[in-house]
């Protein structure tokens, strides 16, 4: 399991396959090296002895981030590889994984952590109101202009074939970034997701990193208006 160079010298990214019966798509943890040299991990996956080698030449993981209540599955697993890490959870997943109740938790008031993390000035976090199944936190890398996502966007390619371009094209994610029909039937009050979406949009975004499947590299500030065009903001 290899990492793959996103922004060189700042942001990598390895994937693992999820399979749900005949559907089987991509998970993807996102790694940021800070300013420090240290590492951000976003989403973990399966910390195999190959992925922790990578991240070993990378440099010394410092922060491993759920990012949202869906998102978690290997967390626990990569904290007792990294046991020196600070391990931070979305709001409401101690209630889901009481597993995981010492673990630092993303406020969804302003997303202040108990001190102030050190990745700051580079990292922007931005909870997403209005869809409490997800409690999801984006986050903004300012150096590069890189938008984070997890849950809240999606975009399958035109490598997905069979049973994952029809689902794909059904959830209305196929060739297109958007917010799936499943995660749409999951947003409780439009109006909070407005006001999340609306300080999305003023960011000076130049790529974006979706969870599962294809990342936006061209024409990304115009891709993530379109996304969200549905709410008529």
């Amino acid at each position: 399991m290899s990492l793959i160079t996103i922004v060189p010298n700042q942001i990598w990214y390895a994937q693992q396959v999820l399979k749900f019966g005949p559907f089987a798509i991509t998970s993807r943890m996102t790694v940021v090296r800070l300013q420090s040299g240290k590492l951000w991990i976003h989403s973990p996956i399966t910390p195999t002895p190959a992925l922790i080698a990578a991240l070993d030449k990378l440099g010394s993981v410092q922060f491993v981030v759920a990012p949202n209540k869906v998102h978690h599955l290997h967390f626990l697993p990569f904290m007792q590889v990294f046991p020196y890490a600070t391990g931070i959870i979305a709001s409401g997943l101690n209630r889901k994984r009481p597993d995981l109740e010492s673990y630092k938790t993303i406020g969804d008031a302003g997303m202040e952590l108990t001190g102030s993390p050190s990745w700051t000035a580079e990292l922007q976090a931005i909870f997403i109101e209005g869809i409490p199944t997800l409690q999801e936190t984006a986050w903004f890398h300012q150096p590069s202009g890189t938008l984070i996502l997890t849950d809240l966007l999606a975009c399958f390619g035109s490598n997905n074939t069979g049973v994952n371009r029809m689902v794909a094209r059904l959830l209305g994610v196929y060739e297109n970034l958007a917010m799936s029909r499943t995660i749409k039937f999951l947003v409780k009050d439009k109006h909070a997701l407005a006001r999340s979406v609306k300080l999305l949009l003023a960011l000076d975004v130049q790529r974006i990193v979706v969870s599962h499947d294809q990342i936006i590299e061209m024409d990304a500030q115009q891709k993530l208006e379109q996304a969200f065009r549905w709410l008529n903001l």
